[in-house]
């Protein structure tokens, strides 16, 4: 199968990482293609960014629909998301989601270790709308941008580290999710300072989408995320204008498949 890991920040070293994260533990038979978008932030903590790469993470899974069999939104606050889901019939999924959902199979709860901490609101929203909310033993943060973590990853394993051992020993966490796909590398240097499952989501987004996948499922059609009303939409790209029409020509000829 082929997957596009979309890194919604601008940031290439951190595209890269992404993409050498997901290849680690896909199978064999999985090509991982990770790219950015061609406009956005260098980096996303805070919903102005979040709301200008949420349009670009759209546009790119519009761009590329026909191309693969999922996409992964690999940014900790699955910009874009639902709106991602909107335009293709392929698993959408995001790595915020995904280590929420997966962090259940291992452990009675999970605490959420991320930078700075002007995003734990932002995460709070985003565990509440996954409902996992009493699962959710504590956001901790840390004093780390998202491009710090990716200029000095020695400084943040040992801040990452201080923060996942605070919440196994004070706040009861079972397991720790990174909250950022920069964080992803850092896994196993964390688990083995913390002895609790450590989950990127990058890597949980990418077997998930593989059971997906294997399982033929897609994504449902019939309200939530169901093909945006054919509209008109003024001085957007050519991409989005075709997004815009709503059901795909060739799914309206060839049925929907497993769609639902």
């Amino acid at each position: 199968m082929r997957i596009l890991a979309i890194n919604p920040n601008t940031t290439q070293a951190m595209t890269d990482d992404i993409g050498r994260q997901a290849r680690k533990y896909a199978r064999p038979d999985t090509e991982i293609v990770a790219v950015s978008p061609p406009y956005g932030p260098r980096s996303i903590e805070g919903h102005f960014e979040d709301y200008i790469a949420a349009a670009a993470a759209v546009e790119m899974v519009a761009q590329y629909r026909d191309d693969y069999d999922a996409f992964i939104i690999a940014c900790y606050g699955d910009p874009g998301l639902y709106a991602c889901r909107e335009v293709t019939e392929k698993p959408v999924i995001g790595i915020a989601e995904a280590s929420i959902r997966m962090s259940g199979f291992l452990a009675h709860n999970y605490s959420i270790v991320t930078v700075l901490p002007r995003v734990r609101p932002l995460l709070a929203d985003l565990v509440r709308s996954v409902g996992m909310e009493s699962r959710c033993a504590s956001i901790r943060c840390c004093n780390l941008t998202v491009l710090e973590i990716e200029q000095d990853p020695r400084r943040a394993v040992v801040e990452l580290i201080n923060e996942s051992k605070k919440a196994v020993e004070e706040d009861h966490a079972e397991s720790i999710l990174l909250g950022c796909a920069g964080m992803g590398p850092l896994d196993e240097e964390i688990y083995n300072a913390v002895h609790v499952p450590v989950l990127d989501g990058t890597v949980c987004a990418v077997k998930i989408a593989e059971g997906l996948y294997d399982y033929k499922q897609m994504t449902s059609k019939v309200a939530a995320f169901a093909w945006p009303e054919p509209k008109e939409l003024v001085a957007c790209s050519m991409v989005l204008q075709e997004a815009a029409k709503g059901k795909p020509q060739r799914l309206a000829a060839a049925g929907n498949g497993r769609s639902m």
